[in-house]
């Protein structure tokens, strides 16, 4: 789809929400949620931003 995502980053991060509901993939939602949670685990960051219909995930790890 070449809409704009009608949902926020921090949404997009829930689970269980899908970020465009008209794709015909098959999902559950849990994907970015699970990242977010094993990054935070790591002790790293995980951050969102969305550009249109497209969304940019960004994974930070601490080297030691």
């Amino acid at each position: 789809s070449r809409d704009p995502l009608n949902v926020s980053a921090d949404e997009l991060m829930e689970r269980f929400v899908r970020g465009d509901s008209a794709r015909h993939t098959e999902g559950s939602g849990l994907g970015l949620n699970i990242a977010q949670s094993l990054v935070n685990l790591m002790h790293g960051k995980f951050s969102l931003s969305i550009d249109g219909d497209l969304f940019k995930a960004e994974i930070r790890l601490p080297l030691n």
